[in-house]
């Protein structure tokens, strides 16, 4: 289990950077190459993933800096990115009672329909002349 609470930025930045790295083009081993593994590639798979520990500062840089984006600007993307995430997670969800039994009122008929369909069918078990012998049979 993951010790570390994950907040919403934390959630922006590991989905910026993915969608960043890419439409860059890189997979992680190639960002491992492309940074003479300042950031290795199994860091970076995390930082995609959103596993382990959040994102450093010094990691943040050099993944502007390879990619050559403007960390200023990617940061302020993040953070409009958190502010949705935050605001998705503070809308209530419905109650039971709030939602309907039934989306569609025939819905009810479809289900009744569809047992009597069902019950014209017997078990092909039931059927089946060797049965009785089959049932006495024992496991191996």
């Amino acid at each position: 289990m993951d010790k570390i609470r994950r907040t919403s930025i934390d959630e922006a930045t590991s989905s910026a950077i993915d969608e960043l790295l890419t439409d860059r083009g890189f997979s992680n081993r190639e960002f491992d190459r492309a940074t003479d593994g300042a950031i290795t590639y199994s860091r970076i798979r995390d930082i995609r993933s959103g596993l382990r520990g959040p994102i450093r500062l010094s990691e943040f840089l050099i993944i502007c800096q390879t990619c050559e984006v403007d960390p200023v600007a990617t940061l302020r993307e993040i953070i409009e990115a958190a502010r949705v995430y935050e605001s998705r997670e503070r809308l209530p969800s419905p109650s039971p009672s709030s939602v309907p039994a039934c989306p569609r009122p025939d819905a009810d008929d479809d289900v009744a329909a569809a047992i009597r369909d069902h019950e014209r069918y017997g078990l092909a078990a039931n059927a089946d002349g060797n049965r009785d012998v089959e049932a006495e049979t024992p496991d191996w």
